[in-house]
Order: C-alpha cells, then structure tokens, then sequence
C-alpha cells in the first residue's frame, strides 16, 4: 500500500468514527456536514411500506433528526472497523443499546453498515441490522411498518 492510499484509508476511517460518534450524541448539524450533497442513506432490510433510501443532504437531515423521538441511543459497543480494497471505503459492525420511546423498551440492536466516501465526504451509507429486533421492540410488525421514524409523509 503506498503512501496515498495509506492516507486516504485513515481519513476514510476517521470520518465513520466522527460520523458515528455525532449522531450517537445527536449533534446533527454537524453530522449533516460530513455527507456530500448528493449522498444516499439506505436501509436495505426495511418494509416496502417505507422508505428505504433518503437522498441528498436536506432529505438525511429531516429522516435523521426524527429518530430521538422515537428511540434513544445509551451506548455504542463492540464498533469494529474492517477496510475494503478501495480506501474510500469500509465496513462497520457495531452493537447499539438504547430504548423505545416513550415505552422504555430496550432496543439492544447489531448492525453492518458500509460507507462509501466521495471527496472527502460520506456518499453512501447503508445499513443492515436484524428487522425483527426492531418490530419487537416497536410493538409488533403494524406499528414498525408504518414508519418509525418517518420524518413526513411528503418523503415518500
């Protein structure tokens, strides 16, 4: 590996780290900056009954920031960091506990997430994570369909 590519894997790196750990701390407006303007979220393993990609930095934003509302993140845990062959990108593996609000029910959750950077921003993000974690700790598969953390209708 040479120089380069040493550099860029490293800064590839360090923006997943601060990514992860700003949206942990719910500091959006800083996050939102780490995505490049055309940046996709996706969320492969979701119902078809929602929406599974948010495109650009304004539609993130509004998705994003509707989370706290229905979840609460208490600790971020067992975060491995695994690198591809293209330095810009990697792969995430993590364990979230947090809760449902307002039930308090635990939310004790595993996820593989890959992030592809651009220029050194975040330009595509994809999480994967056990769907039926999510219904059971959202009440059932009827409540979880129907949008956890749907921002707004008009993002459909």
């Amino acid at each position: 590996m040479d120089e380069a590519e040493s550099q860029a894997r490293s800064k590839t790196e360090l923006l997943a780290r601060i990514y992860l750990d700003l949206l942990a701390r719910r500091k959006f407006d800083e996050w939102i900056e780490l995505w490049a303007d055309d940046g996709i979220c996706e969320f492969p393993f979701g119902p078809e009954s929602r929406k599974l990609a948010y495109k650009g930095k304004d539609e993130i934003y509004r998705y994003m920031t509707s989370y706290p509302e229905k979840m609460s993140i208490d600790s971020v845990n067992e975060m491995q960091i695994h690198p591809m062959l293209n330095p810009e990108q990697l792969v995430v593996e993590l364990k979230i506990s947090g809760r449902v609000m307002p039930s308090a029910q635990r939310y004790d959750q595993r996820y593989v997430i890959v992030v592809e950077t651009k220029n050194g921003k975040i330009w595509r993000y994809r999480e994967y994570w056990n769907p039926l974690v999510s219904v059971n700790a959202f009440g059932g598969l009827d409540t979880w369909a129907k949008g956890f953390g749907e921002p707004k209708d008009d993002l459909k």
